[in-house]
């Protein structure tokens, strides 16, 4: 009985977790939309949306052990953060089909625009030769061309449980909290 209660309570927070960092996930994206769609396609505003993400995993893992007596293991803490990266993935992903096939259908080709524009300020920082640029900017359309689709999402999205993995590894390092063994 407390092993059924135990696992129904591990989905809930799964559940639940997932959704609100889903969630958090449109807002944030609705909000550089808002603000200047270019930002979504810059480095340092990923960082900033991966550091959110893993920060409400450990806060969900943290939450969940709080409610199963105060102390998880390794691997249940991983499992807990892999789950919620997914969930969220997932909702961010069905949001972002939405986003560039019915609310905005330019939107893929602006962000592709700004991708490149970045692509080429990066390079030409670094000193490239303009044929290195210019490489650089086909193969970046080349591959930016199939991203926005419905199975480019889809394709991403099974990119994004890989890293949802490295993070949830990174989660369960904190959240960890073995029982005491007392010394006889």
């Amino acid at each position: 009985m407390e092993e059924t209660k135990q696992q129904s309570t591990f989905l809930s927070n799964v559940v639940r977790w997932g959704l609100i960092t889903g969630g958090v996930s449109i807002v944030f994206s609705i909000v550089l939309y808002v603000i200047d769609y270019t930002l979504m396609v810059q480095l340092k505003v990923l960082f900033i949306a991966l550091a959110i993400y893993l920060g409400l995993a450990i806060y969900g893992g943290i939450d969940y052990r709080k409610s199963i007596g105060g102390f998880i293991s390794y691997g249940k803490a991983f499992q807990h953060g892999f789950l919620i990266l997914a969930i969220s993935a997932l909702v961010a992903t069905l949001f972002n089909v939405v986003l560039y096939n019915v609310i905005d259908t330019e939107l893929p080709q602006k962000l592709t625009d700004a991708s490149i524009e970045n692509t080429r300020a990066m390079m030409e920082n670094f000193g490239a030769s303009e044929d290195a640029i210019d490489q650089a900017v086909i193969k970046a359309e080349e591959s930016s061309k199939e991203q926005f689709t419905i199975v480019g999402q889809l394709k991403g999205y099974f990119f994004i449980l890989i890293f949802s993995a490295i993070m949830a590894l990174i989660s369960a390092l904190i959240v960890r909290k073995n029982e005491p063994v007392e010394l006889s």
